[in-house]
């Protein structure tokens, strides 16, 4: 297609003339014909069409904004998983408190530690929950519910296993202790991925 301000020859898909920038005619089997006063003004020799671009300017504009991520959807999912993550949580506590009764007996000093150390893991689940509650999770639905459906038959067996070897010996509630304990661990690493 050639151009009709300078007779450049373009290609039959170009809109614009490569040499100087004119729109080009259209030539549809829907268009309606061209009129004679439909080319834009002619320019002095040196300027262009095209405004200058100051892409330092640009740039300090744009310097300042901050670039946030987009905030993910509420959904059933994120729902369960923030739910089960604080079930997790008490019951990682739980078994905080478990693991140093049976480490240090039962006396008010011991069992006022031990509150103290579960209420701090609650309190530690909930910082980290808000650090990284916006953040896309990894496992779906299905792979969700096999991880904690998983780590709870793991946690059977372990009880099993803790039973089995240690009966009613000094070791079976610190052992119980700290099966609650990964448990809930484990549990709440799984509503987190």
């Amino acid at each position: 297609m050639q151009c009709p301000r300078c007779d450049f020859e373009n290609t039959e898909t170009s809109t614009y003339c490569s040499q100087c920038g004119t729109p080009l005619p259209i030539s549809t089997p829907y268009s309606h014909p061209q009129r004679e006063n439909s080319l834009p003004p002619t320019l002095p020799i040196g300027h262009s069409y095209f405004p200058s671009t100051n892409y330092s300017l640009q740039s300090e504009m744009f310097q300042h904004q901050k670039i946030s991520e987009p905030r993910s959807r509420i959904t059933v999912l994120r729902v369960i998983r923030g739910i089960l993550y604080f079930m997790a949580a008490f019951i990682a506590a739980f078994g905080v408190v478990g693991t140093f009764n049976e480490l240090f007996g039962t006396s008010n000093l011991f069992e006022g530690l031990a509150i103290f150390f579960g209420f701090g893991l609650l309190v530690g689940s909930v910082v980290i929950f808000l650090f990284i509650r916006h953040r896309a999770p990894r496992l779906q639905w299905a792979q969700f519910i096999w991880s904690s459906l998983a780590a709870t038959a793991g946690m059977v067996m372990a009880f099993i296993l803790a039973f089995a070897l240690a009966g009613n010996g000094p070791f079976s509630g610190l052992s119980f202790g700290i099966i609650i304990l990964l448990y809930g661990f484990v549990l709440a690493a799984i509503c987190l991925w």
